[in-house]
């Protein structure tokens, strides 16, 4: 008994650093992880790699990328690595988790430059359905690009141009500020300032992936040796895009 009584005190306050050290060790480790997708987001912006960052992609608030895949009504679903996946645009991927986040890609995803009124009503949707939902769309051949969150319907903040502003709703985020991203008002754009404009357009394709890595991830990360081994689930949504209308 008075061994313990002596011990006891030692071994609780053992325990309780252990505990301490291996919260601190998986703390580190998430930073570490958002520090390597933001710097590898600037980097990768102009670096040519062998990774091919989506054209089109969503972020989902959420740890559970099966769950997020039944909740979009895939059909057809089953497990698969990313590495083997993302070779597959056809069908969406649903990635593992990465610090709280799930990657949505894949050509079923809504274009804005085809249809921007189904484009808001797929996330609206779908924010319905998942809670916390981000969008990203950066087509360089065309200069069209969008970014969009939504919270359960409602839209925090979302912008749009593909070919002019189709899309501007909600007051710029500290995370465009930070990234530098210019948007247009409704119908401004005139002859003489075609180039100046098509520059702006550029820098802000180019910038997309930043402030994705600002708001929650890029799928840049998936390029990790690592992550490409884990696994997401891949499906199909029940009907095309086209006919959402």
């Amino acid at each position: 008994m008075t061994t313990f009584l002596i011990l006891g005190p030692f071994v609780f306050v053992w325990a309780v650093a252990a505990l301490f050290y291996a919260l601190g060790r998986r703390r580190a480790r998430h930073v570490r992880l958002d520090e390597i997708t933001f710097s590898r987001s600037v980097r990768q912006r102009l670096v040519p790699s062998v990774f091919s960052r989506p054209r089109t992609w969503l972020s989902v608030r959420s740890r559970n990328p099966e769950d997020v895949a039944r909740s979009m009504g895939l059909g057809d679903l089953y497990p698969c690595a990313c590495a083997e996946a993302l070779t597959d645009p056809e069908r969406l991927f649903v990635s593992p988790p990465v610090n709280g986040w799930v990657v949505v890609t894949g050509w079923q995803l809504p274009d804005p430059g085809e249809d921007i009124d189904a484009c808001y009503r797929f996330l609206a949707d779908m924010s319905e359905r998942l809670g916390h939902v981000q969008y990203f769309h950066g087509n360089p051949a065309l200069g069209h690009h969008a970014w969009a969150k939504l919270i359960e319907r409602k839209v925090i903040r979302a912008y749009a141009w593909t070919g002019e502003t189709a899309w501007n709703q909600g007051k710029p985020t500290h995370g465009e500020e930070k990234t530098g991203m210019c948007c247009f008002d409704y119908l401004a754009a005139g002859n003489e300032e075609s180039y100046q404009q098509w520059e702006i357009v550029g820098a802000n394709v180019d910038r997309l992936p930043v402030l994705s890595s600002i708001w929650s991830v890029d799928p840049v990360v998936f390029s990790d040796p690592v992550m490409r081994m884990k696994q997401g689930w891949v499906g199909r949504l029940p009907v095309r895009r086209s006919e959402m209308n």
